[in-house]
């Protein structure tokens, strides 16, 4: 027996009409080069919809890939709702990459058109003749043209000379929706595609209470970018919602922050751990910040002294890990202040819709006990099967038995709640033994002259490899190295110590914000610095 429910397919057309049909009062806030911008949900469907035209004009097939190259405002927020919607492909570019990853990123994903902020054109310029696209269209966001785009048509212009029409389904749930690129950590960056289904009921998964909790009555800053795996989804997520999103654009520092919060009223945030260090750090000075109820945290762990900041704050933290090849959430643990924080390296439970096995050396399966470690696998509905490039090796490295393998160690324990141990490719083999650099991090940490800190892995003769330490003082601290090791001999085991700390005064992030830990393998290959 069939049921007899209607068929409504589970595309981003749903995000789109919902758009229309309940949001001409809410409002969508962007920062731009030209100032504040106000628009609502209902404007930015009704835009959404003219893309159809748009990419038409410019010559761009269903299936086609279009390119973007922005920062977070509602016209970026436009074009990964409206380029899917009317069939097409969109691929977020990070801005922070060199011109070679740009490059290579565009000619892998096969972008046809590229869509390009205003204020970024200065930026494209130095690999403007490479560009392997057909066109390029200008953002109108305030910022000033580079002479070398003074020709490309603007998206203002070609968004005014599409007709007013109604939406019409363009795609199928399993269509591509869009295209990110993983970080890159280990070789080239790889292509993750997105389809409409495993869009929709992440965002659908994200609105739940033991996840992000998005829901009417949020007003939602949304720091995590756009091309960093559409800003975790939030973008559609807020849609559903019917909730009033703020877009900071190009400046997501801690104090620009806090004063968006403080003007629109943001009850709830989403940053790595080293936005929301610095936001904290800055709030108090002078802004006023107690709208906010909820901290939307991920990317990274997060340290001891952050935990008791926002709850000293009285915030409930939403720590969650994922993947851009899982778009990226994964687990969550909703962290609140009347409750005790428990092992920091604890991640939650699995999101509703995602599974998640443990698997030993041997490709054995293994008990959810809270002691067994083993690699951390995952299935679901936004769980990639393979990456973009068939040619890539791991298509079969990446995978097994049709699960993900994550690259990262971890316990399971009996009620589910996942704990991570380490990277794979970070966990410290030492004289036959294992140390966790997650675990390190953890404890150099916990001492209070410590604001950050990366531990990594550096060759040795004798044993193989040993830890090495980078930390960045906390504010009016100035810790040596002698004192952080005499504070690690009494918290982890004495071979544990890292062979050499340094106080540097920023650790090196990637383009998304995350310790770059390659960079400190590099910096620790050198002679020690006095």
């Amino acid at each position: 027996m069939r049921s007899l429910m209607q068929d409504v397919p589970l595309t981003l057309d749903l995000v789109l009409r919902r758009c229309l049909e309940t949001g001409a009062h809410v409002e969508v806030v962007s920062v731009t080069p030209a100032g504040v911008v106000r628009t609502t949900w209902g404007d930015i469907g009704r835009r959404a919809t003219a893309l159809h035209g748009v990419v038409d004009g410019l010559g761009v097939a269903p299936g086609g890939r279009v390119a973007t190259f922005a920062w977070n405002t509602h016209r970026h927020v436009e074009l990964f709702l409206g380029v899917p919607c009317a069939g097409r492909v969109v691929h977020g570019v990070n801005v922070r990459l060199t011109d070679d990853e740009i490059l290579y990123q565009l000619h892998n994903a096969g972008d046809e058109v590229l869509f390009v902020d205003a204020s970024l054109t200065s930026r494209l310029s130095s690999c403007a003749d490479r560009l392997p696209v057909r066109e390029v269209v200008v953002l109108e966001d305030g910022g000033t043209v580079h002479e070398a785009f003074a020709n490309c048509p603007r998206y203002e212009d070609l968004l005014d000379a599409v007709p007013e029409a109604e939406p019409v389904p363009r795609a199928e749930p399993d269509d591509a929706a869009w295209i990110c690129y993983t970080s890159g950590t280990t070789g080239r960056p790889k292509g993750v595609v997105s389809s409409h289904l495993a869009c929709v009921l992440h965002s659908l998964s994200s609105m739940t209470v033991d996840s992000h909790a998005v829901s009417r009555e949020d007003v939602l800053l949304a720091a995590t970018p756009l091309f960093h795996v559409n800003a975790w989804g939030l973008g559609y997520t807020t849609a559903l919602a019917g909730a009033k999103l703020v877009l900071p654009g190009r400046d997501a520092s801690g104090g620009a922050l806090a004063a968006l919060i403080e003007a629109e009223r943001v009850t709830v945030a989403a940053a790595v751990p080293t936005v929301w260090v610095d936001l904290l750090g800055r709030a108090s000075k002078p802004y006023d910040i107690s709208t906010l109820s909820r901290a939307l945290s991920g990317g990274a762990p997060a340290t001891r002294a952050l935990l008791e900041d926002v709850a000293g704050r009285g915030l409930v933290f939403h720590k969650g890990w994922g993947m851009t090849e899982m778009l990226p959430s994964g687990t969550m643990q909703v962290q609140r202040p009347d409750s005790p924080l428990g092992a920091l390296t604890a991640v939650g439970k699995p999101a509703a819709g995602v599974r998640v096995r443990l698997v030993g050396p041997d490709g054995a399966v293994l008990p959810w006990d809270g002691r067994a470690t083993g690699e951390l696998e995952t299935s679901g509905p936004w769980v990639i099967r393979a990456y973009l490039d068939p040619d890539d090796d791991s298509n079969e490295s990446r995978f097994h038995d049709g699960w993900l393998r994550t690259g990262d160690l971890a316990v399971i324990h009996p009620d589910a709640t996942v704990e991570i141990v380490d990277r794979v490719k970070d966990v410290i083999k030492s004289g036959g033994e294992w140390i966790s650099s997650l675990a390190l991090e953890q404890a150099l940490a916990a001492h209070p002259g410590v604001a950050q800190v990366a531990v990594v892995a550096v060759p040795d003769d004798k044993w193989g490899e040993r830890p090495a330490a980078a930390v960045v003082a906390a504010d009016g601290a100035a810790p040596c190295a002698a004192e952080l090791a005499e504070f690690l001999a009494g918290r982890v085991p004495r071979w544990w110590l890292p062979e050499r700390i340094e106080v540097l005064d920023e650790l090196p992030l990637t383009t998304v914000g995350k310790c770059d830990k390659k960079a400190l393998r590099a910096r620790f290959s050198s002679p020690s610095r006095s």
